[in-house]
């Protein structure tokens, strides 16, 4: 990474820092439950099981998709 793209990254992070993430939302895995990221800076965040956004782990990424599997599953089967 160039000094250029340094000082870029650092002048997004300060924004969000400053003003919040501007997030939108990229997956949604239940009604409820859903992924978001930042705009600015690229930060990805996910429902917790209380419903409080937390920082995307790989494990909840694991998590996500197991619950999306087993939702998705669950209402096929009831329309059907």
């Amino acid at each position: 990474m160039n000094a250029l793209q340094k000082s870029n990254l650092i002048i997004k992070n300060l924004r969000c820092k400053v003003f919040g993430h501007k997030l939108i939302t990229t997956k949604d895995i239940t009604p409820y439950i859903k992924e978001y990221k930042c705009k600015c800076c690229g930060l990805e965040l996910t429902n917790n099981y209380r419903g409080v956004k937390s920082i995307l782990t790989p494990e909840l990424k694991d998590v996500n998709i197991t619950v999306m599997d087993f939702y998705h599953r669950r209402h096929q089967r009831q329309t059907a």
